[in-house]
């Protein structure tokens, strides 16, 4: 009996020691200030997972999801899961959404009529590339005029300079930008035209942990520790 405990104490240290050494690398295709959100929150899910702890870097949005898919990095911040399932067949969903994309139309114009994209027809209309499904769809509406331009900064400096009339771009993104060059006629028109849950994606190697996030995130959401972090960046 005495040795049947010592077998079981010694199999729980050995579960414990490779539980608490385990590492996560999570990449995103994210910049700033989106992936500095999700880096807080990042953060704060490691501070209350003792025994795992999560590094996060910022990579080219293709890069982040094939290293993910491919086992190399252990998880991708944040997707629309069957939009990504169908291509990175090894990636799988954490229930528990913590980030709600938005794109949103910004102007000068505060009296601009834009509630979807259709809406959009009739003006000349700035998109960074990098959202193909954005793009695709503004170029489905076939605007009176449409530029793909590099960067968002240089979206809003194209408004700031009466080049087009609207840009279209992520909310907090737009946010950012708006402080960040001192735009002081530029304003997000509501309602934005597209909201879409973004999930964490771990590697299917991870499925054990699928479940331990997913309660971490849910917390986190009850508690209203995501509704704060994400008010630090609005």
């Amino acid at each position: 009996m005495k040795m049947t405990i010592k077998l079981v104490f010694i199999s729980l240290w050995l579960y414990s020691s490779a539980v608490s050494a385990e590492h996560l690398y999570i990449s995103t295709g994210f910049t700033p200030p989106v992936s500095d959100y999700y880096r807080k929150v990042l953060v704060e899910i490691d501070n209350r997972l003792e025994d795992i702890s999560i590094s996060f870097e910022e990579l080219p949005a293709e890069r982040s999801l094939a290293l993910s898919n491919n086992g190399i990095n252990d998880g991708d911040c944040c997707r629309i899961p069957p939009v990504v399932m169908k291509s990175y067949k090894n990636l799988i969903q954490v229930p528990g959404s913590f980030f709600t994309t938005r794109f949103s139309a910004f102007s000068k114009d505060k009296k601009l009529a834009i509630s979807n994209f259709e809406d959009l027809k009739p003006y000349s209309i700035a998109v960074p590339k990098g959202w193909k499904l954005i793009v695709n769809r503004i170029t489905s509406v076939n605007p009176r005029e449409l530029y793909v331009v590099t960067t968002p900064e240089q979206l809003f400096r194209m408004l700031d300079e009466d080049r087009v009339e609207v840009g279209v771009v992520g909310y907090l993104s737009g946010l950012h930008l708006i402080r960040k060059l001192e735009l002081q006629s530029v304003s997000a028109i509501e309602p934005p035209l597209v909201e879409k849950e973004l999930y964490l994606m771990l590697h299917k190697k991870h499925q054990n942990l699928i479940p331990i996030f997913s309660h971490v995130i849910n917390e986190m959401k009850n508690d209203g520790t995501i509704d704060r972090i994400y008010k630090e960046f609005q």
